[in-house]
C-alpha cells in the first residue's frame, strides 16, 4: 500500500510541475496593404509559428519570431499577405525547461498590382 502512495505522490507532483498559457499577441487587418491594388484572389485559411526552447529558464535556444511565424502562413498556402491577422503567444513548462511558441493565423491571399 505505502508503494502505491508513494507513486500516486510522485504522479501528483509531476503533474503539478507542468502548466500553460496563452496570451493574444496583435490582431491586425493585412500584413501589407492591399489598398489600390486590384486583383485580390484569397486562397483559404493557414497558420504558422515559431518556436524557442528554454533550459531552466535562463538559457535560451532560438528565439520566437512573429515574421517567422508570418513568412511560414505565406509559404503553406504561396501567398503574398494575410488579412484578418490574429497572433497570439503560448507558453509551456515541464520540469526543467520551457517553450515559447508564437502563432500566425489569418486568411491568405495573392495580391497583384491592378491595370
Amino acid at each position: 500500500m505505502k508503494k502505491y502512495f508513494v507513486l500516486f505522490i510522485v504522479f501528483v507532483m509531476a503533474v503539478a510541475s507542468f502548466s500553460c498559457i496563452t496570451a493574444p499577441v496583435c490582431i491586425t487587418a493585412s500584413t501589407t496593404p492591399i489598398y489600390g491594388k486590384m486583383n485580390v484572389e484569397k486562397l483559404g485559411k493557414t497558420s504558422g509559428s515559431s518556436r524557442a526552447w528554454s533550459i531552466l529558464g535562463l538559457w535560451m535556444i532560438g528565439r520566437p519570431d512573429i515574421g517567422k511565424a508570418i513568412d511560414e502562413a505565406l509559404r503553406a498556402k504561396n501567398a503574398t499577405a494575410l488579412t484578418d491577422v490574429r497572433c497570439y503567444e503560448t507558453w509551456k513548462w515541464f520540469l526543467f525547461f520551457s517553450t515559447t511558441t508564437v502563432y500566425v493565423e489569418g486568411e491568405a491571399v495573392r495580391v497583384s498590382e491592378g491595370r
